[in-house]
C-alpha cells in the first residue's frame, strides 16, 4: 500500500499555494463580488495544483465513488456554505431544494445530538449526495472535497466499513500533493478573512449550508460583519464571532507607554 508520507517538494507546493491564495482572496474581498465567482476563481487556482502534482497517476477516484461523502465530516469556511447555498437556490428545481433542506435539517441535528451524546456515534451522509452517488452541488463543492484524491480504491471501501464519526482518510493513501496545496489554499482563505476582521472560523458542512440557504444577499451580509452562522456548528472556533479577540497584555501595554 503506498505511504502518505510527504514528498521532498510538499513543502514547497504548501508556501507556493499560500502565497498564490493570498493575493487572490485579497482580490476577492476588495471587489466583493458573487459567492460562486469566489468559489470558481479559488477552483481554478487549485486544479493548476492538482493537474500538476506527481501522484496525479495514482489517483483512483472517480464519479460515482462516495465513500468519502458516506463517512468524512467536512468543515468549511462561511464563504463556501454561502456559495452553496447560493447555487442550491439557482440551480436546482424546487422539490429537489426542499429536499436536500430536509436532509440538512436531519444531518444537523443528528450531529448536535451525537455531540451531546444521546445519538449513536455513526457517520452521517453528507446531504449534498444524490441517489447516483454523484453530488449535487459538485461545481461549487468545498475545496477539501476537490482537493481529497485517493490512490487506493480497496482501502477507501474498506474505510467506509469502518469508519466511525468523523474522517478517516488518515487510513487512506491519499495525493499529497494535492492536499498540501488544497491546504495551503483552505488555510489561506481563514487567514485572510481573519485579517480583515471578517469570520474565518470553520464549520460543519451541513449546518453552515442549513444556516445560509434561506439568507438572502448573503454574501455581502456576510462581507459587512454579519454573524450568518450563529446557528452552525463551529468546528474551529479561532477567531470572532465564535471566539473574542485576545487583546496585548496590559503589562505589554504599560512599558510600550513609558519607552513613549
Amino acid at each position: 500500500m503506498p505511504s502518505n508520507a510527504p514528498s521532498p517538494s510538499t513543502t514547497a507546493i504548501f508556501r507556493e499555494a499560500s502565497q498564490e491564495a493570498r493575493n487572490l482572496v485579497n482580490q476577492l474581498v476588495a471587489q466583493c463580488g458573487e459567492s460562486l465567482d469566489w468559489v470558481d476563481d479559488l477552483r481554478q487556482l487549485q486544479l493548476g495544483y492538482l493537474d500538476k502534482s506527481s501522484q496525479k497517476g495514482e489517483r483512483e477516484c472517480q464519479a460515482g465513488c462516495s465513500g468519502c461523502c458516506l463517512s468524512a465530516q467536512v468543515d468549511v469556511t462561511g464563504i463556501e456554505a454561502i456559495a452553496v447555498s447560493d447555487y442550491l437556490r439557482t440551480c436546482v428545481d424546487r422539490p429537489t431544494l426542499s429536499q436536500i433542506q430536509s436532509r440538512l435539517e436531519r444531518s444537523t441535528q443528528r450531529r448536535i445530538d451525537q455531540m451531546r451524546g444521546t445519538a449513536r456515534q455513526l457517520p452521517l451522509a453528507c446531504s449534498m449526495l444524490g441517489n447516483d452517488g454523484r453530488c449535487t452541488v459538485y461545481p461549487v463543492r468545498p475545496i477539501i472535497c476537490s482537493g481529497v484524491f485517493s490512490t487506493d480504491r480497496d482501502a477507501c471501501l474498506d474505510a467506509e466499513q469502518t469508519a466511525k464519526v468523523g474522517d478517516f482518510s488518515s487510513t487512506i493513501p491519499l495525493d499529497n500533493d494535492a492536499i498540501q496545496a488544497t491546504g495551503g489554499i483552505s488555510g489561506t482563505l481563514q487567514r485572510i478573512l481573519v485579517e480583515h476582521g471578517l469570520d474565518g472560523n470553520l464549520y460543519e458542512f451541513n449546518s453552515a449550508v442549513l444556516a445560509a440557504i434561506t439568507e438572502k444577499n448573503s454574501l455581502n451580509r456576510f462581507l459587512a460583519g454579519e454573524d450568518l452562522f450563529r446557528d452552525a456548528i463551529c468546528t474551529d472556533p479561532h477567531s470572532p464571532p465564535r471566539k473574542q479577540a485576545v487583546g496585548r497584555p496590559h503589562f505589554l501595554k504599560s512599558r510600550a507607554a513609558k519607552r513613549a
